[in-house]
């Protein structure tokens, strides 16, 4: 129960379970909602407008997870040594979800990303309006092709901080000590 924890370790319950969950609700909707609502427009202003949401999430999303993965960690640490060792080990294992967000995009969604950051450079010289020349692309490696993909791996990345929050839950309100 939380009411027996001093009050920095339920702080720390608070801001982890709430920032992993923001970031996967951020990380999740862009996956769910941009992407479709983007497939429709021209290639040149899909890859702009992907370029312009990546870019916002590379400046919020580490924080976040930064942030959420010490608050676990944190908790973690502070209630290892206690009868609630058992919630301590849920925590340890919501901040390696929530923190492993990072090594994920870098290792599984690099290559993408760099794919769509090369139709960017593509169309710098088009107008919104006007195609991509992708006619010499293979299947796969053309702008909605890579924006599909990237949403997959992006999706599957958001459901790690999920997994985080939902541990953090679980330790917190559902686990006896």
């Amino acid at each position: 129960m939380t009411a027996s924890l001093p009050p920095s370790l339920r702080w720390a319950q608070a801001v982890g379970i709430m920032t992993s969950a923001f970031l996967s609700g951020g990380v999740l909707a862009v996956s769910y909602g941009f992407v479709p609502s983007m497939s429709q427009a021209p290639t040149t202003l899909l890859v702009r407008e992907w370029k312009t949401t990546y870019g916002r999430g590379v400046a919020a999303s580490p924080a976040l997870a930064i942030v959420s993965t010490f608050s676990f960690a944190y908790l973690s640490y502070s209630l290892s040594f206690t009868l609630n060792h058992h919630k301590a080990e849920i925590f340890a294992l919501a901040a390696i979800a929530t923190g492993s967000i990072v090594p994920y995009t870098l290792i599984f969604m690099k290559g993408v990303n760099g794919k769509l950051y090369k139709k960017v450079k593509d169309s710098k010289h088009l107008d919104r309006s006007e195609e991509i020349d992708e006619s010499k692309d293979k299947k796969g490696e053309r702008s909605r092709d890579l924006l599909d993909r990237w949403a997959f791996l992006n999706f599957v990345r958001g459901l790690l901080p999920f997994a985080g929050a939902s541990l953090g839950i679980y330790a917190s309100f559902y686990m006896t000590s």
